[in-house]
């Protein structure tokens, strides 16, 4: 089962307690499908975009929930014909990342290497090869 969140818009005509019973009833699509709903936002009623069915305005409802990929087509198929539902979207949430046990990182290694010799002799070398050239 995988985490989903679906935003749909309910018609606007109807008052708050026909809201929440078509909330009941995408929940109970939901669990026919074999999913778990877990939370529901309502977000209120909001202006929409553009017309949509006659509608000038709709209730907002976000819906967290769990469900089987292969039940997500059947799920959107019954919110299609819901005449309450305006519109819907269903977003796959992103997995969430496991924690990383906490390792200590290897201690970096320290060489000690005369740096003040090796520049002498890089610069050393380089006037020598210039004497001889010359």
């Amino acid at each position: 089962m995988r985490d989903y969140e679906i935003l749909y818009i309910v018609r606007a005509d109807l008052d708050d307690d026909k809201v929440q019973d078509v909330v009941k009833r995408v929940n109970t699509l939901i669990e026919r499908a074999g999913g778990a709903a877990e939370r529901t936002n309502l977000w209120g009623k909001r202006k929409l975009a553009y017309e949509v069915k006659h509608q000038k305005e709709g209730a907002y409802v976000l819906q967290d929930f769990r469900i089987d990929p292969q039940r997500i087509p059947e799920l959107e198929a019954a919110l299609k014909i819901t005449e309450e539902v305006l519109r819907h979207l269903i977003v796959r949430k992103p997995e969430k990342a496991a924690p990383a046990p906490a390792v200590a990182p290897p201690p970096a290694e320290v060489i000690l290497e005369p740096i003040a010799v090796e520049a002498e002799a890089v610069a050393g070398r380089s006037n020598g090869d210039r004497e001889e050239e010359a």
